[in-house]
């Protein structure tokens, strides 16, 4: 049996399709694995074996990578993933390659990244959990559970524009060898564009509580200084146990906003060693900083950067009782 959509998100048959966020012009793919056993059952009764007519692309789908190959570029086609007890265990990084794809996790939403636990992608190697080589997607709603992990999380590759990244909880399981770790970043080419907000980001399993200290390099970083207008906000970061983050945001575009994020050096807390964040926030001469708030026992490296009486403006740290960093 096929269907055909439309864009109200009604097919020939009167089933809707739609991702339930309104107008999507493309198709519709969910995600379920066959051991969440119930949901797929009911899942396989709303679309198994269905396909849509405008390509013979099938609706359900069993694993993420599947959902995403089945995309078409610029058909602003969304895939969903169901919520599962279980980890959507992957052994390679996720890609996403056609420009204007959504990869959502409805049940995800809503919370800074802590929403439901819903759907936990896991990488146990030391592996990029996804990698974005389009343009225009959007990721939201996920857990990147990433165990061993000693490169970027999530890594923007190349020169990418108006990625739309929020409400995913990023939690690294970075070590003592894991300098060159990333929460949400890119290594090389400008960032156009881009807007990565309210994530979570933490060492959320470090390798050792006490002793050496775990190594990330940041938890956000967009550059070099031909990237342009990005927004970094809202985001919640915290170092993790006896975890040292070398920048916890690094933004060096010309026109970057970084607005409203909250930075936390965790606590020592029953003989686990206090966090560290080395450096706050990074910012580049034609960045512009404002409302953003440090927990850090050492305030004169909250900011580092910028351009005198422009960058900085209501920047809050809590040693003096939210004394605001100039």
């Amino acid at each position: 049996m096929s269907l055909t959509a439309f864009p109200n998100g009604i097919t020939s048959f009167g089933m809707p399709v739609s991702p339930g966020f309104g107008m999507s012009t493309g198709n519709v793919y969910y995600i379920c694995q066959t051991t969440n056993t119930v949901p797929y059952a009911d899942m396989v009764l709303k679309f198994g074996g269905q396909t849509y007519e405008n390509d013979g692309s099938s609706i359900l789908h069993t694993t993420i990578q599947s959902g995403l190959d089945a995309c078409v570029a610029d058909r602003d086609d969304y895939v969903l993933i169901n919520l599962d007890s279980s980890d959507y265990d992957i052994t390679a990084a996720l890609t996403m390659s056609l420009k204007g794809v959504h990869l959502i996790c409805p049940a995800g939403l809503g919370a800074n990244g802590m929403g439901m636990n819903a759907a936990r992608v896991n990488i146990a190697s030391a592996l990029a959990s996804i990698t974005l080589t389009a343009d225009c997607v959007e990721m939201a709603g996920i857990f990147f559970k990433s165990f061993l992990n000693s490169t970027h999380i999530i890594n923007l590759s190349g020169s990418r524009w108006h990625a739309n990244i929020h409400d995913n909880f990023i939690g690294g399981a970075w070590s003592s060898a894991g300098s060159a770790c990333i929460g949400i970043g890119n290594a090389t080419g400008p960032m156009q564009q881009c807007s990565i907000h309210h994530n979570y980001i933490t060492n959320y399993s470090p390798s050792a509580m006490t002793g050496t200290d775990n190594a990330v390099s940041a938890f956000i970083t967009l550059g070099p200084e031909s990237s342009t207008r990005n927004l970094i906000a809202d985001n919640i970061l915290q170092t993790g146990a006896n975890t040292t983050v070398a920048t916890g945001i690094k933004a060096i575009g010309h026109g970057d906003m970084v607005l409203r994020n909250y930075l936390f050096e965790t606590y020592a807390l029953n003989a686990v060693q206090t966090g560290i964040f080395t450096l706050g926030i990074s910012a580049g001469v034609a960045v512009f900083c404002s409302d953003n708030k440090f927990g850090m026992a050492t305030p004169a490296n909250a900011l580092s950067g910028g351009t005198a009486d422009q960058s900085y403006c209501d920047n809050w740290e809590a040693t003096s009782g939210a004394t605001v960093v100039t």
